[in-house]
């Protein structure tokens, strides 16, 4: 046994390796996502193949942070995809598999010439395609996506009686924007929020910050270049922070609270998505109530929409207790390492099987029990972000906290944290990792990521600048 795991862990581990086994062992596919480096499509395709699929084959926006898959792990093709930002990448990714070059169909027929190899896009904004005659694997249906629209997840959250922060439907006008922004800014300005016009939106893209007392004309011409409509919400202080779980056929299973890295710039109407982390710890009766929240969503989606599947509930911990912002229906960010660390468990696989409605024996309780436990005992301090700076090469930084700031080490310092850089699929790409040996549990992540980034700023000439964080007003 792994010292590091615990019996529990190693049950649930050997478990659900032996359940997914029949399912993926023997079988072909072609997995396509944003970037190729290790910690993307490289995960999925060992995860696949320790399942004892064949040798998969790789499609990849561009190469990323990290250690590519070897050659012998996965046949692997990048394609080479530049953008400006993350969702126009995804966009630009998404119409180069529907169009293929010729010489990439000509290699996915050599590998597949029977054509029988599923298709599984690896992106948090993936919808259900098929690509080059490959079908869809566990692909995600337009109802399902269909809740991640800000607009309309509001009357969700009214029909299944969940309590939630006041908001207004309005049209892209700026007159109806200013009138609901009258009504509805409490002193910390309002959030504005996209709708889903032209696809689904992540990470921020689609939300602007209008701080109290701006006019909100800039926010309201980058955003009507977008949307239909906008959904208007009080701007709310406190911790970001998601709840994660799994839909199945007759259950659900809820994990521990993660918080989202949302960074505050100092100026502007942006906020900066920068990863996940579990070091936080929110108040007992609020893991409670985010949990309780969760279970209950689950069911509702069930029975509303037949979902089946990871999904996460997005949300603020605000003075008057958990207010839930948006749902995705989908494997979020949090379903990697921040839920997985400390535990082997075939994750991804599983929530494919699941979504692809494979008849299994899942033994959610199992599956809760051992996810929650390893994450609350493996805690993780991390945050990540992409950066218009173009990084060519990949490297890693040992550092250490000095006082407010941290350095890179010195020959014989034991090492506090590591940053990774490298290149990205807009840019440069910037990844912090605290060790676990410095992780003060329960303490929000946030300020260490803005520390890294001002050293990353430093080194590297990122540029990412100064923010501020979010206050703890629960406690």
């Amino acid at each position: 046994m792994n010292d590091n795991v615990s019996p529990l862990a190693e049950e649930a581990n050997a478990y659900y390796e032996g359940l997914l086994r029949p399912v993926f062992a023997g079988r072909k596919f072609l997995i396509a996502a944003q970037i190729a480096a290790a910690v993307g499509l490289g995960g999925l395709a060992r995860r696949l193949t320790r399942l004892g699929a064949e040798r998969p084959f790789l499609l990849a926006g561009s190469e990323g942070t990290g250690a590519l898959p070897a050659p012998e792990e996965a046949e692997l093709r990048v394609l080479g995809i530049q953008s400006t930002n993350v969702l126009e990448d995804f966009r630009n990714l998404r119409r180069a598999l529907l169009n293929l070059p010729a010489d990439v169909r000509r290699d996915l027929d050599s590998w597949d010439p029977a054509g029988t190899a599923r298709f599984i896009f690896a992106s948090p904004l993936a919808d259900s395609v098929d690509v080059a005659g490959r079908k869809a694997y566990a692909g995600r249906h337009p109802t399902w996506a269909a809740l991640e629209d800000k607009v309309q997840i509001d009357s969700f959250w009214d029909a299944i009686g969940v309590r939630r922060a006041p908001s207004r439907i309005v049209a892209a006008d700026y007159d109806a924007l200013r009138s609901a922004t009258d009504e509805l800014d409490g002193g910390l300005g309002t959030v504005w929020a996209a709708d889903a016009r032209d696809g689904t939106h992540g990470g921020g893209m689609g939300l602007r910050w209008v701080r109290h007392g701006d006019d909100g004309r800039e926010s309201f011409a980058s955003l009507g270049r977008m949307a239909d409509r906008i959904r208007v919400m009080p701007f709310l202080e406190g911790v970001p922070a998601s709840i994660h779980g799994i839909v199945f056929p007759d259950a659900v299973a809820v994990f521990r609270p993660v918080e989202m890295v949302v960074l505050r710039p100092k100026a502007g109407d942006r906020l900066h998505y920068a990863g996940c982390a579990t070091a936080f710890d929110p108040l007992p009766d609020d893991r409670k109530t985010m949990r309780a929240l969760a279970y209950h969503v689950g069911v509702a989606l069930r029975e509303a929409v037949d979902y089946r599947g990871p999904f996460g509930i997005d949300g603020i911990l605000a003075e008057d207790g958990y207010l839930p912002t948006e749902l995705n229906a989908r494997a979020g960010g949090a379903m990697g390492r921040p839920l997985a660390q400390g535990n082997d468990l075939p994750l991804t696989p599983l929530c494919l099987a699941v979504t692809a409605g494979e008849g299994l024996d899942y033994r959610p309780d199992l599956l809760e029990q051992a996810v929650v436990v390893s994450a609350d005992t493996h805690r993780t301090c991390m945050g990540w972000s992409v950066t218009p700076l173009r990084i060519r090469e990949n490297c890693m930084f040992d550092v250490v906290r000095d006082g407010e700031e941290y350095r890179e080490c010195l020959p014989g310092e034991e090492r506090h944290g590591t940053l990774q850089a490298g290149p990205g699929p807009v840019g440069g790409f910037v990844r912090f990792v605290l060790e676990p040996e410095r992780i003060e549990l329960g303490r929000s992540a946030a300020p260490e990521v803005v520390r890294a980034f001002r050293f990353a700023d430093r080194a590297l000439g990122t540029d990412f600048g100064e923010f501020d964080v979010a206050s703890d007003v629960r406690r």
